[in-house]
């Protein structure tokens, strides 16, 4: 304290000097008593000795418990906190999460402005055994002989990358196609839509995530936008998957069918055109219902469509009330396999077609009369016309 009012007293006297050497002073006036008139009140200056100290923040790093510490971390307030990796003998670091259920992962690119805790997710490193196979229907080679998993040769598996939890697949893909990954022809373990890391590159869409039997988008089909050559990955975390046992249809021995993961990816690249000329594939179409087939794909021709330039036409009699779509079906190389082209109710449009058929929950269609119907189809328009006598 007394150093600061020294310098102060020194300071005073300086700007005294000063003001009496550079000043014009009226006479009889006492210079001292004017210059300290006219000296303004100045705050000293603190140094950066002397500044508020910056509010630093700790970083606590915990294991999967929530409670080990791995590592701690000061952070200045408004900077953002080191992200690194942490290792464990025969364990798989997921990444870092902001609670301690793993629920969300952390975000690095916040500022600290708090103490803060982060939680690192760690697995079982366990080795997958399993081996995977494209499973699916469209005109390309693969899926026309796979008529969605009934067939399973040597090119539809993946090859497992050694001493990793990765599979591979190069295939040529028709747009229109439909498939997922799974390990046999009962669709167990299947990985579809909901694991793909992402359908589209640069605003162009290669892939779209469709229709499938299950609501879960993880066993939605993915279909092919894009025409062309591609290579799957699909890495695997087996130690973290987990079973839907709530389904009424969950038994001990289906229970791969009930298989799921919330790790999984399957990440693809697009290589160019096809590899190979496509042969041209032929589409028909036949009808299936409640009554008319039992839900069941009969395809024989009095269910069958006839084609002529360029339209399909069918005529059958249908009892009232009977519940119906139109199927598919794929013929490629002589390989026939169910397609993946429904057409429903919400393929018509006119209001004379409209007046004979409703449409169900599920956009099937429902026979209002008993009586003949005849449905004609164009496939480049999607549109369906319904004719109908008693």
């Amino acid at each position: 304290m007394k150093r600061r009012i020294g310098l102060a007293i020194a300071a005073t006297l300086l700007g005294t000097v000063i003001l009496s050497g550079c000043q014009n002073t009226a006479a009889g006036t006492d210079s001292v008593n004017t210059a300290s008139e006219a000296q303004p009140d100045v705050q000293e200056p603190v140094s950066e000795a002397e500044s508020p100290e910056e509010q630093v923040y700790k970083v606590t790093f915990y294991d999967t418990d929530g409670t080990t510490v791995l590592s701690e971390e000061e952070v200045k307030s408004g900077d953002t906190v080191t992200e690194y990796t942490p290792e464990k003998e025969n364990q798989i670091f997921m990444g870092w999460f902001a609670t301690p259920t793993l629920a969300h992962e952390f975000d690095f690119a916040q500022a600290i402005t708090q103490d803060t805790d982060v939680f690192a997710g760690f697995m079982e490193n366990i080795e997958d055994t399993r081996t995977f196979a494209i499973l699916g229907s469209g005109t390309s080679p693969l899926l026309a002989v796979s008529n969605w998993g009934k067939t399973i040769n040597d090119e539809h598996y993946m090859t497992k990358v050694e001493g990793e939890n990765t599979y591979t697949i190069t295939v040529d893909l028709c747009e229109g196609d439909e498939f997922q990954f799974a390990i046999d022809t009962s669709w167990n373990n299947q990985r579809g839509g909901g694991y793909m890391a992402n359908t589209d590159i640069d605003g162009t869409e290669y892939f779209a995530v469709a229709g499938g039997l299950s609501e879960s988008s993880q066993k939605s089909n993915i279909k092919c936008v894009k025409q062309g050559n591609y290579t799957f990955t699909l890495k695997t975390y087996p130690g973290a998957d987990v079973y839907d046992t709530k389904n009424s249809y969950y038994t001990e021995a289906t229970k791969e069918n009930y298989n799921s993961n919330p790790y999984d990816t399957i990440e693809w690249t697009y290589n160019g055109e096809m590899s190979a000329e496509m042969s041209d594939g032929e589409v028909a179409y036949f009808i299936k219902g409640a009554i008319v087939t039992g839900w069941e794909d009969k395809y024989d021709a009095q269910y069958g469509f006839v084609e002529k330039d360029g339209v399909h036409t069918l005529t059958i009699d249908l009892e009232e009330g009977d519940e119906f779509l139109l199927t598919s079906l794929i013929t490629v190389d002589g390989n026939s396999n169910v397609g993946n082209e429904y057409v429903r109710y919400s393929n018509i449009s006119d209001e004379t077609s409209l007046s004979y058929v409703d449409g169900a929950e599920n956009y099937n269609m429902i026979a209002k009369e008993a009586g003949t119907y005849t449905f004609n189809y164009n496939p480049a328009t999607q549109e369906l016309t319904v004719d109908f006598t008693e």
